[in-house]
């Protein structure tokens, strides 16, 4: 949000810059996928993954869903772990459950995370359920794993974007 370069520019559709690569590259250790398993899936060569790693590439939320898949992980907690949810952009104002509708469902999930959970990442697993847009996602049957992925992670985005004028 207050950086030089976004994580996440909505306006362009695109993740990248030096923060999200090296946020990628160490969650590719942690998670213990190599370079060849992650140029694979996005159909990279070497240098295309030299060039995200080292923030000077941009992509989108297909080659994002293909990420995430590959390092085994859902939306949200991607999202956090590649620094496209940051704790700079939840201290600029974006409210951590900010994919739940406003009302009582928020609410009570923020009881939730306070008392029942209190950990900072958000328990992805129990709460997405509760965005009703989400959960209908989550049972569509024509939708594949990767498609899920990738529409979970395009409406996340947006809702964010929208949250914080257009920039993660």
């Amino acid at each position: 949000m207050n950086q030089q370069i976004p994580v996440w520019d909505a306006r362009l559709g695109t993740a990248g810059g030096p923060a999200f690569g090296g946020a990628l590259q160490a969650l590719a250790r942690e998670r213990g996928v190599g370079d060849p398993e992650i140029m694979t899936a996005l159909g990279f060569a070497a240098e295309d993954l030299a060039e995200l790693y080292a923030g000077r590439l941009r992509i989108g939320t297909s080659l994002l869903a293909r990420l995430a898949q590959v390092l085994r992980l859902r939306p949200i907690e991607f999202m956090q772990k590649s620094a496209l949810l940051s704790l700079d952009v939840y201290a600029f104002g974006l409210d951590p459950l900010f994919f739940l509708p406003e009302g009582q469902l928020r609410y009570d999930a923020r009881i939730y995370m306070r008392e029942i959970n209190p950990r900072h990442a958000v328990p992805e697993g129990d709460m997405t359920k509760r965005n009703p847009i989400l959960h209908a996602l989550g049972e569509d049957p024509l939708l594949d794993a990767l498609g899920r992925i990738e529409i979970e992670l395009t409406y996340l985005l947006r809702v964010a974007s929208q949250a914080t004028g257009g920039t993660l």
